[in-house]
């Protein structure tokens, strides 16, 4: 038990992050203790810090008499885990809540401490095969592994609050995922753009001009707004990635507009900048069918309004902006999740092959002309 590093290099040095062993249970009928390994941090400090808070609460809940539950089912343990407050704040609880189902109709009934890795590994199975009444098709191995996120996510809130022992969805195979986001052309968006309701639009173009998520431009309130210097103010509390960021919009006029507009229009005590038509908030769902409807209204994609932040991004890159700045704006963390949102659209793969040609018709140029060089050499030693 401690902390120790799980691999060596070629030449037989540490490398890598910093893993934990730690106490989980004690077996009642031997009194042997139970153990856990998990990757904690690359920097051994925090993994001593982990490893401690860990054993403090093991210790904890035997001196206290506390143990896991046997009598619990899957679907107790997962109307628990849905109540706590940690997995209310996160921005995809509603999206949790439906994933949640899924898991609740093929474990709900067995108990908790029951269900072992075999078990997931069919429900995975399972789910890939199994029709989505939404979209008509199969589940894509990204949804699949989202409600095994979900179900991982549970067990370790269990272990944390005392009700399981052991994670039966820990270190589960994973299905490998395919970007689904594609690139709106100009001329395509603004077609869809005349297509939505008025009090649409403002959003569609916020989302256009900015790559900013969906939840962060429908959640977004007049305080986080700051009109004179240019700049909206997301905290860490209303982005994914728990971290904050500026949005800058004074030399884009025409986003400058949206929000001038928005102002103009601003109803008495309205905190959000985006509302509907008699003031209420813009549901994620309602944008969300409407821009498809539009689409198809147009006869083009169809697109997702999750979209226009891959087309943000893509024709950021297009503009030459550094990776480092785009990231900055959009809130990416790694350059992996930001290669996602970039797409190679015609303009760029036809620039790039032209480049290549013209590469390749100076290297036959050149090649000829040493030739006509060399050829009076050869004639003359004939």
């Amino acid at each position: 038990m401690g902390v120790f590093k799980k691999y060596r290099d070629a030449d037989g040095n540490l490398t890598g992050p910093w893993f934990i062993q730690y106490p989980v249970e004690r077996d009642i009928p031997t009194g042997k203790i139970k153990y856990r390994t998990k990757k904690a941090s690359w920097k051994k400090k925090k993994a001593n810090e982990m490893l401690r808070m860990k054993q403090d609460e093991f210790y904890e809940r035997e001196r206290l008499g506390i143990t896991a539950d046997p009598n619990l089912t899957f679907g107790e343990l997962l109307a628990w885990a849905l109540s706590q407050e940690v997995m209310k704040v996160k921005v995809s609880a509603s999206d949790d809540a439906g994933r949640a189902q899924h898991l609740k109709a093929y474990f709900g009934r067995w108990k908790a401490s029951l269900i072992t890795p075999l078990m997931v590994e069919n429900f995975r199975i399972k789910m890939k095969k199994t029709i989505s009444k939404k979209t008509g098709k199969p589940y894509s191995g990204t949804t699949v592994n989202k409600m095994v996120s979900l179900g991982r996510r549970i067990y370790y809130l269990g272990m944390d609050g005392g009700k399981v022992c052991t994670n039966p969805f820990a270190r589960r195979g994973m299905y490998r995922e395919y970007p689904k986001g594609q690139y709106v052309p100009d001329e395509e968006f603004w077609r869809i753009y005349g297509l939505l309701r008025d009090y649409l639009k403002p959003v569609a173009l916020t989302a256009y001009l900015t790559g900013m998520r969906r939840g962060e431009i429908l959640n977004l309130k007049w305080k986080s707004v700051d009109l004179f210097k240019g700049f909206i103010d997301l905290s860490a509390d209303q982005t994914k990635a728990k971290e904050p960021r500026y949005v800058f919009f004074n030399s884009a006029p025409r986003l400058k507009k949206v929000f001038v507009e928005a102002a103009r229009k601003k109803g008495t005590n309205q905190e959000f900048v985006f509302t509907k038509e008699d003031g209420s908030p813009v549901p994620k769902w309602y944008i969300e069918r409407l821009f498809k409807k539009a689409c198809m209204k147009a006869q083009i994609g169809p697109y997702r309004f999750h979209d226009l932040r891959h087309t943000f991004n893509t024709n950021m890159v297009k503009a030459g902006v550094p990776e480092v700045v785009i990231m900055k704006l959009t809130g990416h963390k790694s350059r992996a999740m930001f290669s996602r949102y970039s797409h190679l659209d015609r303009e760029q793969g036809e620039d790039a092959m032209g480049r290549l040609s013209e590469l390749m018709s100076k290297k036959r140029d050149q090649a000829k002309s040493v030739g006509e060089i060399t050829a009076p050499k050869k004639e003359q030693e004939k």
